[in-house]
């Protein structure tokens, strides 16, 4: 009663329109909202949350004005309770006459980078590059402020940063939340080599002041040579060619990057270089050495300011004037050149390929953060060239009261950085390892952080087809002082340095790319697009458990209009907490009047740091097609999720078309590539030797069945579907008196009949229940897959005061009998009515018509159930004597029915002439039933 009742209340809260949808995940699609429906095409969303209103920003780029050849950004706010915010449809973050856009060209996909970011007074700041629309110069750099109220700080097309006035010059920006109501925003300039600058900004009252910042990437070789007054040391600037970087936020107000590139020489190649912005929280002055032209060590003081930003590297050379010889001989003079530390930390070098860098970073109970530097690496060796896989690296840094110890003072004038840490630091063990493994091709994949927690996912590929993967790694403490990144991903065994295969494509399954958001406390969400599909979501329990099932719960069906439809661009964000997230994506559904159809849906998701929650299943529609068997969305099952997982099949021919449930498969095995279809009867009730079955039954074709496996499944029918089998069999009280029939079988299609097989089993539901918006699940454990057909269960029929026995179709060395008198099944002992209850047979003696409808069941060695048998007390009509209902002698069973019993009247015409009832009563053609004038006759089933 309480799922019923807590389903009347959401579908009262559906209709809220100025609200979330709804709040339990009832996945539909005409539940979706509505971001923007302005004509013309809308893409590539980002959600941001807003801090500290709860509340959710969308973000889009937008063609309305002038289609394909101008861009423009708009937005939409949200607060916590769903209500629309702003203008409907958004309002212009910038419109300007040029192209403005944040996404650009480039090999990772645009969700792996951030281009907005909160300002922690309910508004956001985002970077964009604003393109000439006449002669395709991409010449400027925007930042644009958007306040708590829809309003921009500054007129569009926004504030610029920076102009390259040169073609076809991408600045590829990026902006991250500083912490502190201000912005870090970096961009590539390129001038013969590729420059990666990052700057911290903030507005303050519509002007943007400067706190600080630079190139991050400053790049320079020490070489030497033999000459006569010994080594000559000398250092050039080979530049760099930069692929690609990502930023990411330091935990103290700071910014990290880290940066693919190439170091324009032969003995640097390809590179991971890392570097850090970090913000003075005192102000501090330094004291350090280096060497004048003399060789001697001299001091240099530096000044740092609270809140201004410095560089962690920086470029830091020397030189003295060194000369030998004279007298007799020449005279030599000229300079050393010394490299006391690069502009950069490098990470790694030498191999063969480095592609898509990222990082996070997380907290710790300590004195240290932990940042893990993630990208994807190949060899070259022994003229063997490796697959690609995933690496990381973890950097600490100590959390410091006035500026980083790499910038305090020291005394050593050879050295440009500090390399001794505070004493009392925490320890953080080595850790360069794989993370996600293996792929022959350009892997790209998302990292995300929050809590302890660091999560990695990627599509990759050995041979045939893709497989998803998915890691999860934490940060512990090991000991009072120290720290260590360790593997949480396993499966009843060591570590998975490569990740879990969570699911994998198919011959008609196709995924887009995968991508987890992390909440500040931990809790985490994984989603993916499959192609012609929905978004697929879960979050993410335990290790790498998907809670909402295998490879998530699609969103929605992509069923619009009466045919499939492509949604695309998924982007999900979480609330501060993790228990709740807005999931955006740009829709294809056709709108009136719209003919380009491309806008921005949305939908709220919930529940997310609920374990054990599942989301509510869609109602179970009617499947009418006059052509035979409907086909699922097939789905892969990879053991890994431990929960159902639904499957849904699509039909166009009812009345009502649409996307329904039809089953659930528990995800504890290893089955493949799971292919569903259901057979749908829309005629009279199929019978088999006369015995009625459900209208509808379901065919599942797996890859593999693993031996002994047992799988669990929740099988779906409508209403209708099961008030037809009741009403053939009026004995069916509810859809706890049905039971399964199983037929092995590789087909993929749903038979029109059932014809019994070779091997087939009779399956008893665990249970059974009701789907809160329309229609039935019965829970069963089958050992195989193939044909499933319900009817009733085995019925024993017997007389009133007379008896019977069943016998266990499963052996054991223990067993114990059980009765189910219309809710559970309980356990029962030997008494006057049952004797044997913990044999193979149970015995039943002098049963009253009151246990008539009871179930019973044998539980064998605690773990295994027999099949269920169905206890009917009937009677039925014999006209032996006379017409008379009240003659004993007219009966089979040589007693007048009762209230409890059912009645059967074959032939015959039968007179009542007394207050009478029974608990069924079924008069077959031909007979006749009369109640004389002055009674009553009831039937109280």
């Amino acid at each position: 009663m309480k799922k019923i009742l807590t389903v009347i209340l959401l579908v009262t809260f559906f209709s809220a329109s100025a609200q979330w949808s709804n709040t339990s995940n009832y996945f539909e699609d005409s539940l979706h909202m509505a971001t923007c429906s302005a004509l013309q095409v809308q893409k590539n969303p980002i959600i941001l949350t807003s801090y500290p209103d709860g509340g959710f920003f969308v973000i889009w780029e937008d063609e309305r004005t002038i289609a394909s050849t101008n861009t423009d950004i708009y937005a939409q706010k949200y607060d916590n309770a769903g209500n629309r915010l702003w203008a409907a449809d958004g309002v212009p973050v910038s419109n300007g006459p040029n192209r403005q856009h944040y996404t650009i060209s480039a090999n990772q996909d645009y969700r792996n980078r951030s281009y907005a970011a909160t300002d922690s007074a309910g508004g956001f700041y985002i970077a964009y590059s604003d393109d000439s629309v006449t002669n395709y110069v991409y010449e400027r750099l925007m930042v644009q402020h958007i306040r708590s109220n829809g309003s921009p700080v500054f007129t569009s097309p926004g504030y610029i940063i920076g102009r390259s006035g040169v073609a076809n010059l991408n600045f590829a920006p990026q902006l991250i939340a500083d912490g502190i109501k201000g912005f870090f925003i970096s961009y590539k300039y390129s001038s013969g080599n590729d420059y990666i600058y990052v700057y911290d900004y903030r507005d303050e009252s519509g002007t943007l002041k400067f706190y600080g910042g630079g190139r991050v990437n400053e790049n320079a070789i020490q070489t030497s040579s033999i000459t006569p007054c010994g080594t000559k040391t000398d250092v050039y600037y080979p530049g760099t060619t930069v692929f690609d970087y990502n930023i990411w936020p330091d935990g103290q107000a700071g910014c990290n990057v880290i940066i693919k590139m190439n170091g324009n020489t032969g003995s640097q190649y390809q590179m991971i270089a890392y570097n850090r912005l970090f913000r003075a929280k005192k102000n501090a002055q330094t004291k350090t050495y280096f060497r004048n032209t003399t060789g001697t060590a001299c001091p240099r003081i530096s000044n740092y300011i609270k809140g201004d930003v410095y560089l962690l590297y920086t470029l830091s050379i020397d030189y003295q004037s060194v000369a030998c010889g004279g007298g007799s001989g020449p005279v030599y003079a000229y300079t050393n050149y010394r490299l006391r530390s690069n502009g950069y930390q490098l990470i790694d070098q030498g191999g063969y390929d480095y592609n898509f860098p990222k990082g996070v970073t997380v907290s710790t109970t300590g004195n240290i953060n932990v940042s893990l530097v993630a990208y994807t690496k190949r060899t070259y060796t022994n003229n063997i060239l490796s697959n690609f896989t995933v690496q990381g690296y973890a950097i600490k840094s100590e959390i410091f009261d006035s500026i980083p110890y790499q910038r305090t003072s020291y005394s050593d004038p050879d050295i440009g950085v500090n390399y001794t840490e505070p004493f009392g630091t925490d320890k953080l063990n080595f850790f360069r390892d794989t993370i996600l493994a293996s792929s022959n091709y350009y892997p790209d994949f998302s990292l995300a952080a929050g809590g302890s927690n660091i999560f990695a996912a990627s599509l990759m590929s050995i041979t045939g087809y893709r497989q998803v993967r998915l890691q999860h790694l934490t940060v512990n403490r090991k000991a009072p002082d120290s720290f260590a990144v360790e593997y949480k991903t396993s499966i009843a065994g060591p570590p998975q340095k490569n990740g879990v295969a969570i699911g994998s494509e198919a011959s008609d399954i196709t995924y887009d790319f995968p991508l987890i958001t992390v909440s500040k406390n931990g809790n985490a969400l994984f989603y993916i697009r499959e192609y012609y599909k929905y978004a697929r979501v879960s979050p993410i329990g335990g290790d790498i458990d998907l809670t909402w099932g295998a490879m998530g719960r699609p969103i929605g069906g992509g069923v619009f209009n009466n045919s499939y439809y492509t949604p695309e661009q998924p982007f999900a964000a979480l609330d501060s907490l993790g228990k709740s997230g807005l999931i955006a994506w740009k829709d294809a559904r056709y709108i009136p009047g719209n003919t380009s159809s491309d806008n921005i849906y949305m939908r709220h998701l919930d529940k997310i740091d609920i374990f054990n929650y599942s989301p509510p299943a869609k109602r179970v529609r009617l499947l009418p097609n006059p052509y035979g068997p409907i086909y699922g969305n097939p789905a892969v099952m990879y053991g890994t999720s431990k929960k159902f997982s639904n499957i849904e099949v699509y039909d166009s021919y009812g009345t009502d078309p649409g996307v329904s449930p039809a089953l659930d498969i528990y995800d504890n095995n290893y089955l493949g590539k799971v292919q569903v279809s259901v057979f749908q009867n829309s005629g009279v009730i199929r019978k088999y030797n006369g015995r009625p079955y459900l209208n509808r039954n379901i065919t599942i074709k797996t890859d593999s069945v693993p031996p002994g496996a047992a799988i669990g499944l929740q099988l779906y029918f409508t209403k209708e579907d099961f008030n037809a089998l009741k009403a053939a069999d009026n004995t069916i009280a509810d859809p706890g008196y049905l039971t399964v029939i199983r037929q092995p079988g590789t087909g993929a299609g749903a038979p029109a009949t059932y014809t019994p097989v070779a091997g087939e089993e009779l399956l008893t539901p665990v249970s059974w229940d009701s789907v809160p918006a329309g229609g039935y699940l019965v829970n069963l454990v089958a050992n195989g897959t193939g044909n499933f057909f319900l009817q009733k269960i085995a019925t024993v029929t017997l007389c009133s005061a007379a008896g019977n026995s069943f016998v266990s179709d499963v052996s054991g060395a223990t067993y114990q009998w059980q009765v189910n008198t219309g809710s559970n099944f309980l356990s029962i002992g030997n008494d006057a009515n049952y004797s044997g209850t913990t044999t193979a047979t149970l015995h039943l003696t002098n049963i009253p018509s009151s246990f008539n409808g009871y179930r019973y069941r044998c539980v064998i060695d605690n773990t295994k159930v027999s099949s269920t048998f169905y206890l009917q007390v009937a009677d039925s009509w014999t006209g032996a004597v006379s017409n008379l209902w009240e003659d004993p002698g007219n009966w089979s069973c040589g007693i007048i029915p009762d209230g409890n019993t059912d009645v059967v009247i074959n032939s015959g015409n039968v007179i009542l002439n007394s207050n009478s009832s029974c608990r069924s009563f079924k008069v077959y053609p031909g007979a006749t039933f009369t109640v004389n004038p002055g009674f009553i006759f009831t039937v109280t089933h």
